[in-house]
């Protein structure tokens, strides 16, 4: 079982990559349209990225950061394949690989949280949910 640090850490982590690989795609040419929907993407992960962060806080625990090597490789991989192709859909694409990704790890995680705190559940299914707006507002760029 998953405790309510680990929990907050991981939810945390989530959106701090999040808020990367948005970051990242925003670099190239984008659409004004993409740029406004990643812009509020963007938003929405640092305010999950917050909250977490604030309840790690409260409760006088370390907050763990995604490794900066994990970083470097997701920009890296991001750079690649902006680089095979720049276009819209594609970066569309490449963020709703990501958003996926991100909606079935935390599924997992939240299924083995013990969820002894009703507050952490509720920010866990908020980063569902948000991970699967992202979804949906990418669709209409492939």
């Amino acid at each position: 079982m998953i405790n309510d640090t680990e929990m907050l850490n991981y939810i945390l982590q989530s959106a701090e990559m999040g808020c990367d690989g948005v970051k990242n795609v925003r670099k190239g040419k984008i659409s004004s349209a993409m740029n406004s929907v990643l812009t509020n993407q963007l938003a929405r992960y640092g305010k999950i990225y917050s909250t977490a962060g604030g309840m790690l806080e409260k409760l006088g625990e370390e907050l763990h950061h995604v490794s900066p090597v994990a970083k470097k490789m997701a920009r890296l991989s991001a750079n690649r394949d902006l680089k095979r192709d720049p276009s819209g859909s594609h970066i569309a694409e490449m963020m709703i690989k990501g958003n996926t990704m991100g909606v079935s790890k935390m599924a997992q995680h939240l299924r083995s949280y013990d969820r002894t705190d009703p507050n952490i559940t509720l920010l866990a299914k908020k980063m569902l949910d948000v991970e699967q707006e992202h979804i949906n507002e990418l669709r209409g760029f492939l």
